[in-house]
């Protein structure tokens, strides 16, 4: 309370039904906060801020996921591991509801997030900057383990369907994660660490 009293944070004492009616499904554990929209950055403007030697890597796509949960646990993985952006197309993605944000344990305002449009269109011109493009897919080769070049582009697709055909047809790698058990599918936001870890220098900042 004095940290946020010393930012200038306004902050109310309510009753139990008052966090209820604001947390509506949510589990409130007694505190709630009101925020500003999360600001999306332009994709333009996202990459304008580097030179063409220094492209920011990795970055990873959103594609298909709808569920606020699996998204908000995605962009919690993304930030844990250094990823420098996701990109968000403006159409088939989860809202970044209050729902995403509980997930994403905070991510959500911290990991840059860029909209984009079409995740095809977008990958395409990310190619002729001198992106490669790793598409998560259960139709993919495994090669866990394997160090891809940078500058890198990820694509996570749904839980149900994975990455979009038109994204796998030009994707330079569909990746597959080897499954050892009678599962043949990891949660996306599992997958995405695994492959994210296997990519990004730790030591590296």
């Amino acid at each position: 309370m004095a940290k946020a009293r010393s930012l200038a944070i306004a902050v109310d004492f309510l009753g139990r039904e008052a966090f209820d009616r604001l947390s509506g499904d949510l589990v409130h554990q007694g505190v709630i906060a009101l925020l500003e929209p999360v600001e999306m950055l332009d994709l333009d403007s996202f990459l304008g801020g580097f030179n063409s030697m220094e492209l920011p890597s990795p970055l990873v796509m959103v594609d298909g996921v709808l569920d606020p949960r699996n998204l908000g646990a995605l962009l919690r993985t993304c930030d844990a591991a250094g990823v420098k952006g996701a990109l968000m197309p403006k159409r088939r993605v989860a809202p970044l509801s209050p729902v995403c944000a509980k997930a994403s344990a905070g991510a959500m305002f911290t990991l840059p997030l860029v909209r984009c449009g079409n995740p095809a269109n977008t990958i395409l011109g990310l190619k002729k900057m001198g992106y490669g493009i790793a598409a998560l897919s259960l139709e993919g080769e495994a090669v866990y383990g394997t160090r891809f070049p940078d500058p890198l582009l990820v694509v996570i697709g749904s839980e149900e369907k994975g990455a979009s055909r038109p994204v796998l047809k030009i994707s330079d790698w569909k990746v597959r994660l080897p499954m050892r058990g009678q599962i043949d599918s990891l949660n996306l936001s599992v997958a995405a660490g695994i492959f994210l870890y296997t990519q990004i220098d730790m030591g590296r900042k």
